[in-house]
């Protein structure tokens, strides 16, 4: 009797292993690389941020689950959560914006809610990114489109 118990655990074990290792291997194959995304920087000259596409996404990556999971390795500090969808508005949340709003000073935070939004609008019938999260001295709750980071 304690031989079957011995051996249905260790079953149970290498099948639990082995789904995990699938979901896994599925996730990463459908990551958005940094080669295929927006990312921002900063013009030297104009002090202005720059949203740059390195490539572009390949079809099959092009989810909001894939772009969240992409910006939240980028930005490990910042942990992104979608909402939900309205129209053509993504509501998603930052629950422990600290990092963000009082740690990466005035520009990181715009470099960051560009790359956002950049990358999530890249998705069709996505215009706009409504971003709820704590006000902080650098960054607070917004709603942003793509014309929100064009220089002034």
């Amino acid at each position: 009797m304690k031989t079957g118990f011995l051996l249905y655990g260790i079953l149970l074990l290498l099948v639990s292993c082995g789904s995990n290792q699938t979901e896994e291997s599925d996730v990463n194959n459908n990551n958005l690389s940094e080669q295929q995304s927006w990312q921002a920087s900063l013009d030297d000259s104009s002090g202005n941020i720059v949203l740059n596409r390195n490539g572009a996404p390949l079809p099959d990556t092009l989810s909001i689950e894939t772009i969240r999971v992409f910006l939240n390795s980028r930005y490990p500090n910042i942990q992104l959560q979608v909402l939900r969808q309205s129209g053509d508005t993504l509501y998603v949340q930052i629950p422990e914006a600290t990092y963000l709003t009082q740690q990466m000073g005035s520009t990181g935070p715009e470099m960051y809610f560009g790359e956002a939004v950049y990358n999530l609008t890249e998705i069709p019938g996505i215009r706009f990114i409504n971003f709820a999260l704590a006000e902080g001295d650098h960054a607070g709750p917004d709603i942003y489109n793509r014309d929100s980071f064009k220089p002034e």
